[in-house]
């Protein structure tokens, strides 16, 4: 499986990939924007959510819980550390 986050100008679309399927949220954000907010969650260990406008993410057990509208997104702990050092 494979977590990306995909940039489209002001928006962003994280999408999940496996061998035979693939998932895409898009979201009011932009890129840098999700990073920040995944950034910000994932250094401070007792923050419990963070939020930009209609877009939160939350921790959660197994990773960050991005949530908008409502629908949401989890993005497993493994997953994270790459899409934030890889932006």
């Amino acid at each position: 499986m494979t977590v990306s986050i995909k940039a489209t100008g002001d928006t962003c679309i994280l999408k999940e990939a496996t061998c035979s399927t693939s998932a895409e949220f898009p979201l009011p954000i932009s890129k840098a924007g999700l990073v920040a907010l995944l950034t910000e969650l994932l250094s401070d260990a007792e923050c419990q959510c963070a939020a930009d406008g209609p877009v939160r993410v939350d921790r959660m057990r197994d990773g960050p819980r991005v949530q908008y509208g409502s629908g949401t997104f989890l993005v497993r702990y493994h997953d994270a550390c790459p899409l934030i050092l890889g932006a």
